[in-house]
């Protein structure tokens, strides 16, 4: 049974706890709206992400079976030679957020992944690099989609604890006290009048 709040019974406070109560209602209806809404949101993003990683985990074995191709047509010592004079340069720019504040990225590339000399190589190694270098954007967006879904799901449980805590334990608690102010003034109406009758039957 929920508790009453410590009020002072009077008319005054039951319209001020009336008042709570609507706008308590008022609120729980509002944020049920907006979980709903976030839930529509949510599951449609956790299909695109679900598409999303599986597509950049086929295009990264591909790339990796590359890599692993040209390890055995090089040593690992000459790729690691080769790539070391790599003129390319990859930044991030954060152009702006998502409604719920996950980051927006840029991708910046510059130079030619390719800038090795040819000897001592392979084309396989070549394949590796400009495949890396096209599923980028892909992996950027996944983190991009990974991160706004996160921050969605937390908002989420937020808004539903919000909820809960409106529809289980506040307006349960303003109810039982409107309850009770309304229960007091009653009997002191009721004590009132008594108290008249009596008074009205001794000057009788």
């Amino acid at each position: 049974m929920p508790q009453t709040m410590q009020v002072n019974p009077t008319r005054m406070e039951l319209l001020q706890q009336k008042h709570r109560l609507a706008m308590a209602h008022r609120a729980h209806d509002l944020l049920e709206n907006k979980r709903d809404e976030l839930i529509q949101q949510f599951l449609p993003l956790v299909k695109e992400v679900r598409e999303l990683q599986k597509r950049v985990l086929q295009e990264l074995n591909r790339v990796y079976a590359d890599f692993q191709a040209a390890k055995m047509l090089n040593s690992e010592r000459e790729i690691e030679e080769a790539l070391m004079w790599t003129e390319m340069k990859v930044g991030l720019e954060v152009p702006g957020y998502t409604r719920f504040q996950a980051p927006r990225f840029k991708l910046q590339i510059e130079g030619n992944p390719l800038c090795y000399g040819f000897y001592g190589t392979n084309w396989k190694l070549d394949f590796a690099l400009k495949a890396f270098l096209n599923i980028l954007p892909s992996l950027l967006n996944l983190a991009q989609k990974e991160d706004e879904l996160k921050r969605l799901a937390k908002e989420i449980e937020r808004t539903r604890r919000r909820v809960n805590a409106l529809e289980y334990i506040f307006i349960p608690r303003v109810e039982e006290t409107v309850r009770y102010i309304t229960m007091k003034l009653e009997e002191r109406e009721r004590a009132h009048l008594i108290n008249l009758m009596k008074i009205k039957e001794m000057a009788s």
